[in-house]
């Protein structure tokens, strides 16, 4: 099915602010060191809007303009990077057995917007999904609607990131119900859950609705399996996951934040359970943190998402609650619980920009085969043994369709 001329239109902009062509072979003038957009008014009617877009289409009011900063690679970096991609994808298949570490190398620096989406699709494996397919996206497309469909999946398009170009019209939003509605007869059984919106919203940003749908089936079959079924089963074992991972590396911090439990009706907090991550990490865990970071480092994280696995959300979890809670200073405003949740919400930019964020995130070694087997032990108290064997499946096919998730050091040599 055909992308619509609106949402086409935007990613082929997101594009061209990015580079002047993804053809490097063509003499074209290098991109200038400056970001390729300005603060000014976006027209309406011939009269000035009193909020601008940012380079990835938001927009946004000048009070928040500190949380739509410029991206930080210049351009002369980005088309040094843009053009390594390019030769990457030509040999894939070959080059990304030979060159994993590099790619893990290069994904962490950041993926040019130019080629973020192809570099997406074939980090995930959704590429090979779509031509292995062809055709079924346009037949489950093609489906008469069902319940879930004109019940669920329409009420959340008008939620589904409103102040974005792309989505704040019917053709956008168009776009969006497809690919969701695409996933919802695929797999009947999981269907649809509100936080796959905002994660294919990001993915129709960078590519078609085709190709959204193939890296969405990526994301939840074999990134995150069992994180969308009903119940949310396998994000509440990541929920007791992180609680373990806190303890393990920022125990201070994790002290602290125990200490700021909610009020119980009937006693004191019990700070020796320990404040449930899951009152603060679902939008995290379950929108890939597309609602809760600025965008700049939504996409940094998801660069290495893509190449690293699950552990990225929890490398970005410890991340960010160790810079925005890891000293005395920091936790002095901290009184009790809703000043906690608030900051959590309200994430301080200082700790989210992409220079901040992303050196935290790689202090954490992480390996992916530890959190399976976590998953394992954990399902094996709290689920049926059904539970267990299709988790054992689905770590499996992780292994086969996903050899790019190394358990070698966490830590990447870096160049320039």
């Amino acid at each position: 099915m055909a992308s619509s001329i609106v949402g086409g239109a935007f990613r082929e902009s997101v594009i061209l602010k990015s580079k002047k062509s993804i053809d490097p072979d063509q003499s074209t003038p290098e991109p200038t060191e400056q970001s390729s957009y300005t603060d000014v008014p976006v027209p309406h009617n011939g009269r000035p809007r009193e909020k601008v877009e940012d380079h990835y289409g938001f927009l946004y009011s000048i009070s928040e303009k500190d949380k739509h900063y410029e991206p930080v690679l210049s351009g002369k970096k980005a088309r040094e990077r843009e053009r390594k991609w390019l030769k990457l994808f030509k040999t894939w298949d070959e080059s990304y057995e030979k060159k994993k570490l590099k790619i893990k190398e290069r994904c962490r620096k950041g993926i040019p917007p130019s080629v973020r989406g192809q570099a997406w699709q074939h980090l995930s494996g959704a590429k090979k999904l779509l031509l292995a397919n062809a055709g079924l996206f346009d037949d489950l497309v093609s489906q008469p609607d069902n319940d879930v469909v004109t019940n669920v999946i329409d009420r959340d398009l008008d939620r589904t990131f409103p102040s974005h170009v792309l989505f704040s019209n019917p053709s956008g939003q168009a776009d969006l119900r497809t690919v969701l509605k695409a996933y919802a007869m695929y797999n009947k059984k999981t269907g649809y859950c509100q936080a796959m919106a905002p994660v294919a919203a990001t993915l129709l940003m960078h590519m078609s609705p085709e190709e959204s749908f193939w890296v969405l089936v990526q994301i939840c079959e074999q990134y995150l399996p069992g994180y969308y079924s009903p119940g949310l089963h396998a994000f509440q074992i990541d929920a007791r996951i992180l609680a373990y991972l806190l303890e393990k590396y920022i125990p201070e911090t994790k002290k602290f934040m125990d200490s700021k439990q909610p009020p119980s009706p009937s006693s004191s907090p019990d700070t020796s359970k320990g404040l449930d991550p899951m009152l603060y990490c679902t939008e995290w865990f379950m929108s890939l943190y597309s609602r809760s970071l600025p965008f700049n480092s939504v996409l940094r994280v998801w660069d290495m998402f893509f190449f690293e696995g699950a552990k990225m959300l929890f490398k970005v979890a410890l991340a960010v609650i160790q810079l925005t809670f890891g000293s005395p200073k920091l936790q002095k405003d901290i009184v009790g619980f809703f000043e906690l949740t608030r900051k959590l919400r309200d994430l301080p930019i200082e700790y989210t920009h992409e220079n901040a964020l992303v050196p935290e995130i790689l202090k954490y070694a992480i390996h992916n085969e530890d959190l399976r087997k976590f998953h394992l032990s954990q399902s094996s108290i709290h689920f049926t043994e059904e539970r267990v064997r299709q988790m054992e499946m689905s770590a499996r096919r992780l292994r086969l369709h996903r050899r790019s998730l190394s358990l070698a050091s966490d830590t990447a040599p870096s160049d320039s």
